[in-house]
């Protein structure tokens, strides 16, 4: 990660009950699980039959969220508050295929304290990229960041809430 304050311990990251990605009570969602690895977050992901936007293509839209969801976690990562997205700009290089094990990486290019820039990348198990990503985040206001807060599940093996939301 090019610019963070917090320590970050490696690690599996929390999640929610609702998110699309990684809700575990989201009976449509994907139900993947974030990492924290080196300054990175990555998500580990083989697209499945039901991702896909013709053919064998995956929806680009689908790809998007992940990137999405990784970006965002970078960002949350940087400001020790839940963000969300205010501008992504994607660049699919490469389609990506039904079955197709991919890495979905994120992190932080440059923050501020109300503007957090954020890269991303989806590459294959070669290390070819696939797709490219930027957004610009912006951190919740404190009354809305503890509801989202509040939605948020660690298991056993995650990283403790507390410890990402700096004891919020």
């Amino acid at each position: 990660m090019t610019a963070t304050p917090h320590q970050i311990p490696d690690g599996v990251l929390p999640w929610t009950r609702s998110c699309f990605v990684c809700g575990e009570a989201n009976p449509h969602g994907l139900r993947l699980k974030s990492r924290h690895e080196q300054g990175l977050v990555v998500i580990r992901y083989a697209p499945r039959d039901a991702d896909r936007g013709w053919k064998e293509i995956v929806h680009g839209g689908i790809a998007t969220t992940v990137v999405d969801e990784v970006m965002t976690w970078a960002a949350i990562l940087y400001a020790r508050r839940a963000c969300v997205a205010a501008e992504l700009s994607v660049r699919m290089l490469r389609p990506i295929t039904v079955g197709q094990r991919l890495r979905f990486e994120g992190d932080v290019a440059a923050g501020k304290a109300r503007l957090i820039q954020t890269r991303g990348r989806i590459l294959d198990e070669a290390g070819t990229v696939f797709f490219e990503a930027t957004g610009k985040f912006v951190p919740m206001a404190a009354s809305v960041a503890a509801a989202c807060a509040a939605d948020f599940v660690e298991g056993p093996d995650a990283i403790p809430v507390r410890e990402i939301f700096g004891g919020g």
